[in-house]
């Protein structure tokens, strides 16, 4: 624990690399405040059938870091920025919507 997800449209045509924008992130998330670098899960998932805005746009990212209860809401917004700022430094030449959202889990076991 944390969770990374990554969801995108393909982007191989904007020639990103979507293992090495998981591996930034990875790195990101593991230099913040109560994370651990070996409990960090980090994973993507290509959607298909998206539509976007009006439909002017083809591509998008969304990451969505799963977190246990417990932190403060200034230490998610920390998290939040600083891996927005992560993609957006990786993506910046690609024309996609960039999200991120943070959440916190309910029951969790593992």
């Amino acid at each position: 624990m944390p969770h990374i997800i990554v969801e995108h449209t393909d982007l191989k045509s904007h020639s990103v690399d979507i293992k090495k924008l998981n591996k930034s992130l990875h790195d990101c998330l593991s230099m913040q405040e109560s994370v651990a670098l070996d409990a960090i899960k980090t994973r993507s998932i290509e959607v298909q059938n998206a539509f976007i805005g009006n439909g002017s746009e083809d591509s998008f990212v969304h990451i969505t870091v799963l977190l246990l209860k417990g932190r403060t809401q200034e230490l998610k917004e920390t998290m939040a920025e600083s891996m927005f700022n992560c993609a957006h430094s990786y993506l910046e030449k690609v024309s996609c919507r960039l999200s991120i959202n943070i959440e916190e889990l309910g029951v969790y076991r593992k």
